[in-house]
């Protein structure tokens, strides 16, 4: 199974085409990104031309009925595949839907990913109708073809525990999952203030479990491929000094030594079980 990397464009300053150059000489295969205008995806096609990086575009919907749900994520995934991406990542639903609501909201999801032939996943994450482990196992019992973002950090804060009595659900989710993301969070923030910091070495550690359960699981489904985003971002969401307002750590640093750290624990992950 084939690691890909990919680096979010949230909190990466400056032009386009200048982050792209430095974001493919890093090392990552591809980035992602929501896009908000169409003036932001004018200036990302224009930026991937010159560099040799994936895109996996990323839409962030809004709307309180199911109906205005599904408008959204047609019209955001045909606005994506403008910028002829490699799959699509999707914040939708609400947090306040029923399950028949969000079977509604995922069947026309499931409609449109075999229509337009390019795989849609859905993530797990807050103000989404995946926001919280008791309605997402309700929905994967429903549908088990449907694929998913990974990002448990959301779970932590929602459910304001870790995740050790959900671990029957990990599995579940590894075996429909196809992207990570790997933040690690705590029961009071989705990002802690720095990842490398020794304060934070349990819930790395209970992060990378979870996270290597989902690389088991894809591994018996005989998936070709995985891949993880260091996703840390900036201001609000990343901690700041008061009055300041200063971020408490390097962001790109700490992204950079999450992506190398996962990556080298994914290498002895396949040496260890024997896949390659």
């Amino acid at each position: 199974m084939k690691l890909e990397l990919y680096r979010n464009l949230w909190g990466v300053p400056g032009p386009r085409r200048a982050a792209l150059a430095r974001i493919a000489a890093a090392g990552y295969d591809g980035v992602e990104a929501v896009l908000f205008s169409a003036a932001q995806r004018r200036e990302l096609r224009q930026a991937l031309r010159g560099e040799r990086l994936a895109y996996k575009g990323v839409a962030w919907l809004h709307g309180a009925s199911v109906r205005e749900q599904i408008a959204a994520l047609r019209r955001e995934v045909h606005q994506l595949l403008e910028l002829d991406p490699s799959s699509i990542s999707i914040i939708g639903g609400s947090d306040g839907w029923t399950i028949d609501q969000a079977a509604r909201y995922f069947e026309a999801a499931l409609t449109l990913e075999a229509k337009i032939g390019l795989p849609i996943a859905h993530e797990t994450h807050r103000d989404s109708v995946l926001f919280h482990p008791g309605i997402t196992r309700q929905v994967l019992r429903r549908f088990p073809e449907l694929k998913l973002v990974c990002d448990f950090s959301h779970w932590v804060v929602s459910s304001e525990r870790l995740l050790d009595d959900q671990l029957d659900l990990i599995r579940r989710c590894g075996r429909q999952a196809v992207h990570l993301h790997v933040r690690v969070g705590s029961e009071q923030s989705p990002q802690v203030s720095d990842v490398r910091a020794p304060e934070f070495a349990h819930y790395r550690r209970a992060f990378e479990t979870w996270w290597e359960m989902v690389w088991e699981e894809q591994r018996k489904q005989g998936r070709e491929r995985t891949s993880l985003c260091p996703e840390f971002g900036p201001p609000p969401y990343q901690q700041s000094l008061p009055y300041s307002r200063r971020p408490v750590g390097d962001l790109w640093a700490m992204c950079e030594w999450q992506k190398n750290r996962q990556k080298a624990r994914f290498a002895r992950w396949q040496k260890k079980s024997g896949r390659h």
